[in-house]
């Protein structure tokens, strides 16, 4: 596990620590999400910050389709060149 780092030159780690639960625990309180705001899994996510999980998926599946395009391009240039040596 890594420490808190301090947000102030002058704290050490305990203080950090101590300076984000407390940032944390405010945020949520308010019950909405901030740059504070701790998520550990996908459904904390998505319980958080609805928004930023959505964008996230989409993110997720663009990667996918860009890759798989990339990867029929690259079959599709692979047996282009199979048949030319025949």
């Amino acid at each position: 596990m890594t420490s808190p780092v301090p947000t102030n030159p002058a704290q050490g780690p305990q203080e950090a620590s101590q300076a984000q639960n407390q940032t944390a625990a405010a945020s949520n309180a308010s019950g909405k999400a901030n740059a504070s705001t701790l998520i550990h899994t996908m459904q904390d996510l998505k319980e958080k910050a609805p928004e930023l999980y959505k964008a996230t998926l989409e993110s997720v599946a663009w990667t996918v389709i860009r890759q798989v395009r990339k990867s029929a391009r690259r079959l599709k240039e692979i047996q282009r060149k199979a048949r030319q040596q025949k």
